[in-house]
């Protein structure tokens, strides 16, 4: 296995990155938009995930014993490529070719070459194939694990809750979902339009281990995901923030998809680079 694992250090100067790349990419997106404040809630969850956690082989994308990650969060591409290309999965400059015409990167995809492993369209079904994926690991005696990334408000879909159901009921241990609990969604807070309350003890009920974590703080990531349960498939919230990083993108649901232009562009970077 040919890959770097990277200091908490590395990890915080990587995030800063990562978000300058999701403002270029955004704005390479043009009048197509993209899906900007989804993205920068979970750019340390991205970072730890392909920085410190998964394992896999830079020079063997299709090795069989690499940790799977199914993004439910698929829209959360400006944070999805931006983290493997800092792993050098592909040039960092590829980036900038996002969404546009015959460019390597796109919002829906599955191109192997790129170390994506699944590619939904529609969210709410991806959690039931990453239980389907762990299971075949449990028969098969692979020793894989496999990663989920869910939205908070995707998880008002009910295929999400019954592949919970099987996972516990297989004891799937080789699993592990993160939620990113932004608490916002495309129409507005998560708590308002249909609360999900307590996720951990959700979860908990739900026969899961869970642990709810700062999801921008990189120590508590890294100590989270580098647990594995024994006998139980295992869940971390990650309290974020929708837009992190950006003011006038926070928690304003606008920016859930949308364009922006070259003096948001401006404002934008130069936050990130004095933060």
């Amino acid at each position: 296995m040919n890959r770097r694992i990277l200091s908490e250090e590395e990890i915080k100067a990587m995030c800063k990155r990562m978000r300058l790349h999701a403002m270029d990419m955004a704005l390479a997106a043009g009048n197509r938009g993209a899906h900007v404040s989804g993205s920068l809630s979970c750019i340390e969850i991205y970072a730890v995930l392909y920085g410190a956690i998964l394992n896999y082989d830079i020079d063997n994308l299709q090795w069989n014993d690499r940790d799977r990650f199914i993004a439910g969060k698929e829209h959360a591409r400006l944070a999805e490529y931006p983290a493997r290309a800092e792993m050098g999965f592909y040039p960092v400059e590829v980036l900038n070719s996002y969404e546009q015409n015959d460019g390597l990167l796109v919002g829906h995809q599955l191109r192997k070459e790129l170390g994506v492993d699944y590619a939904s369209m529609s969210l709410g079904m991806e959690m039931s194939f990453a239980v389907g994926k762990a299971l075949i690991a449990k028969q098969t005696e692979q020793k894989y694990h496999v990663y989920c990334l869910l939205g908070d408000a995707e998880c008002e879909e009910g295929p999400v809750w019954e592949a919970f159901i099987a996972a516990a009921h297989y004891k799937l241990d080789n699993l592990t979902v993160i939620i990113d609990r932004n608490c916002m969604s495309v129409d507005g807070n998560t708590e308002e339009l249909m609360a999900q309350l307590d996720m951990q003890k959700k979860m908990e009920a739900f026969g899961w281990e869970s642990v709810t974590v700062d999801g921008h703080d990189i120590h508590q990531l890294m100590e989270a995901l580098s647990h594995k349960p024994q006998g139980k498939p295992y869940a971390v919230i990650a309290k974020t923030t929708k837009g992190k990083g950006v003011s006038f993108i926070e928690n304003n649901k606008a920016w859930h998809q949308a364009v922006l232009n070259e003096e948001q562009y401006r404002q934008a970077v130069e936050e990130i680079k004095n933060s």
